[in-house]
């Protein structure tokens, strides 16, 4: 008796229509929250919510009256049952809301990038954990990233005990004091694991990882806030050359500066070619634009902005790993290719025209240069026409529908140093006025020549690019127009 009471106490149209009730009004808390939608848009949800309900109020009440048969319909547990339905999505609904706030909060405001140090031993070899080098040789450099060896060798201590430690000058000599057997193992920053395949190729595949400690480093604000709403900004767009995490210190692989004014709605993507020979802004030494990654994010931006002669505003890295999920997260992008080619990567049929692009065959796309006409200046024109595609399709009305699933794509392999706040605000820009954008882009150039004096790898014969000042020039001048909220074009 006790159980069928409270099975009718529980299906009584009031509890259900305040479960609807309640259910509502925390996915308009959850949207307010979320600060993305306009106010015309929470406005048509409040009215769509407030409709359902009375719509559900209409069905269930009890229309019984004095003098008037007990209603034996099966109508009003029809409309029961479409009312906890409905609640039960209202529900999930503010639950993909809140997972889609907390989604964006971990890919804003970066302010730390991690060091992975690796101990690598031979692919071969019978060394299977880190406890078994315990009274083995290791070999490191003792004069590249000295700070970061020294805390790891001291948490390697407190794991095997007291260590055989060797040391080499360079990377050249420690990469082949490992091949020759003279250590069993060697510590080394992942950072500077291409130094190493310069001599040896197969490095990746000829060695194995035992064990990795990560360093997290907090990094100086360079961020330079604006009303990204009503200012223009620029964004230095970092695509790294890893799989792993997009925090992780690495080569630069992808360089490219995206100017943004949201009173002309234009948006211009300068690319950079990642062998450009510039001063490094640390050491004022020239190296390859690349290498600047070796020593962090911010001496990126700062040897950027001092050739170039602008203001970085924020940035945002990204991975191989992003790109793929992003697309595919967007469903597919479709995006022009000038040329007919085959990737490398993939082996992707790329056709003269439109190409509808998953995230692997959009991968492949980017990274090929060996099938191009042009080599590696056409690939910065391909990253610019993928990033275009993306970008368009993130500013339709898609963005709303797919947003959490987008954001739970890029978690961990995208990170910006914009604020979460100000993203919303760029996304509500967007959805308020609907405004179509105008892209531009341009390519600083230069000329392709040797060099056995980089900074990061002296004495090997490296392939760099000598910039062409004209073009940078240029760049500059357009980058710093639009700075000032001119209107630009381009040839």
């Amino acid at each position: 008796m006790k159980k069928n009471n409270f099975i009718k106490k529980i299906t009584d149209y009031k509890v259900i229509l305040g479960v609807q009730a309640l259910a509502s009004v925390l996915m308009v808390v959850f949207l307010l929250m979320l600060n993305i939608l306009p106010t015309l848009y929470i406005v048509g949800i409040v009215v769509v919510l407030a409709i359902l309900l009375l719509l559900i109020y209409l069905g269930l009440r009890d229309k019984k009256g004095k003098g008037k048969k007990k209603n034996t319909s099966k109508k009003p547990a029809i409309v029961k049952c479409i009312s906890v339905l409905l609640s039960i999505s209202i529900v999930m609904g503010s639950f993909a809301i809140v997972k889609g706030n907390g989604l964006l909060g971990d890919i804003t405001g970066a302010k730390v990038q991690t060091h992975n140090i690796s101990l690598i031993v031979m692919a071969d070899s019978s060394y299977q954990k880190v406890d078994d080098l315990k009274k083995q040789s290791i070999g490191y450099n003792p004069l590249v990233d000295s700070e970061n060896i020294a805390l790891t060798n001291a948490e390697l201590q407190k794991k095997i005990g007291t260590l055989n430690l060797v040391e080499y000058n360079s990377f050249d000599t420690l990469g082949d004091a490992l091949y020759d057997s003279k250590v069993e193992a060697i510590l080394i920053n992942d950072a500077y694991r291409t130094i190493i395949e310069e001599s040896h190729p197969a490095f990746d595949s000829e060695t194995r990882i035992v064990w990795t400690y990560e360093i997290e480093e907090e990094l100086e604000d360079l961020s330079k806030n604006v009303n990204v709403t009503q200012d223009t900004f620029n964004i230095y767009i970092s695509g790294i050359d890893t799989f792993g995490k997009v925090s992780a210190v690495s080569r630069t692989d992808v360089n490219m500066i995206v100017t943004v004014n949201p009173k002309t709605k234009q948006i211009l993507m300068t690319s950079i070619p990642r062998d450009y020979y510039v001063p490094l802004a640390t050491s004022g030494a020239k190296d390859k634009l690349t290498h600047s990654g070796i020593y962090g994010i911010n001496e990126s931006i700062k040897t950027i902005e001092n050739f170039m002669n602008i203001d970085i505003h924020y940035y945002a890295r990204v991975n191989f790993t992003s790109l793929v999920n992003i697309v595919d997260a967007l469903g597919g992008v479709t995006v022009y290719s000038p040329y007919t080619f085959t990737t490398l990567h993939g082996k992707y049929n790329i056709v003269k025209g439109d190409n509808e692009m998953d995230g692997q065959k959009a991968l492949g796309f980017v990274r090929e240069r060996y099938s191009l006409p042009n080599g590696d200046r056409d690939r910065g024109q391909n990253q610019q026409r993928l990033l275009t595609a993306m970008i368009k399709k993130m500013m339709s009305p898609a963005i709303i529908t797919n947003y959490s699933k987008i954001l739970d794509s890029v978690s961990g392999s995208f990170e910006t140093n914009m604020s979460t706040s100000e993203v919303q605000s760029l996304i509500k820009m967007q959805l308020n006025d609907m405004s179509s954008w105008e892209f531009l882009d341009i390519q600083v150039n230069g000329t392709g020549s040797k060099s056995t004096t980089t900074y990061s790898m002296p004495g090997y014969n490296l392939y760099v690019m000598i910039p062409n000042q004209d073009s940078v020039d240029e760049a500059s001048i357009l980058i710093n127009k639009m700075v000032n909220g001119e209107k630009v074009t381009t040839n």
